[in-house]
């Protein structure tokens, strides 16, 4: 509901369509945006183009002798399933943490821990923290705060699953770091999402729990799989860099600079 939105985003929304209208060019993460920039606020196609981002070189597998000392100090070990991002609704991770206690009553993850990493001052998130309070898993729930990039690399690098049940993206970044890393990945199907993970992650209607519990099941409980969804999300992640983002963004630049001059 608008009255549960962030009031910087109501602002933003209200802007929208003056600055698509004059703006020269549009630059979107994904086909995904694009799409919905043309359909939804009326821009002609001509006007939009879609510029991937990229995982950062920081992001790669990191040796196992240098795990333990990191995830020890940040309150993590054996074996976990990972989520990052802000608790805020739109991460979704309420229905994480219910497949999480539906698997452990079944006795099918009574070996893992949850981790949650990101930054824990989003907004509405109170009942999130409250469920965790009065969840019977609640001891095996790991909150490890904002962390730096080295610290996740070693998260992603680590975990069985990475978990990005995501209701809304506009490109999912933290999907390709964790592919960069080699963790196998479950994701929402959203577009964008799919989009980037581009046929390498197994992807589930994120407010399905069920499928979204049986696809963790298919990380955990099958090493084939999660090794065939760990090198694939590898391939899938070296296809993206930050240089080809740049030069896609310079190509954009220079048409718009084209059309100026032109009008």
């Amino acid at each position: 509901p608008e009255t549960h939105t962030p009031r910087s985003v109501r602002r933003a929304r209200r802007r929208l369509p003056l600055m698509t209208r004059v703006a020269t060019v549009i630059i979107t993460p994904t086909e995904a945006v694009r799409r919905e920039v043309c359909e939804r606020l009326s821009v002609p196609a001509a006007k939009v183009f879609a510029v991937p981002e990229a995982a950062r070189a920081v992001f790669r597998p990191v040796p196992r002798s240098e795990l333990a000392g990191v995830l020890a100090r940040h309150g993590v070990s054996g074996d976990f399933v990972l989520a990052v991002g802000t608790v805020e609704p739109r991460k979704n991770l309420l229905a994480l943490l219910r497949v999480f206690e539906s698997l452990a009553a079944e006795g099918r993850a009574r070996h893992l821990r949850l981790v949650v990493a990101g930054s824990r001052e989003g907004w509405l998130n109170r009942d999130f923290y409250t469920a965790v309070e009065e969840s019977p898993v609640k001891e095996r729930v790991v909150f490890t705060g904002y962390v730096s990039d080295d610290v996740l690399s070693a998260l992603y690098s680590s975990c069985r699953a990475f978990v990005y049940p995501s209701l809304y993206e506009g490109f999912g970044l933290p999907v390709l770091e964790a592919m960069a890393c080699g963790a196998p990945v479950v994701c929402g199907d959203t577009p964008a999402l799919a989009e980037t993970a581009g046929g390498a992650a197994l992807l589930v209607a994120p407010r399905d729990t069920g499928r979204l519990a049986r696809a963790l099941l298919e990380i955990i409980d099958d090493e084939g799989a999660a090794r065939r969804l760990s090198e694939a999300g590898r391939r899938r992640a070296a296809e993206f860099s930050w240089a080809h983002t740049a030069r896609m963004t310079l190509e954009v630049y220079a048409e718009a600079m084209r059309r100026a001059r032109v009008s």
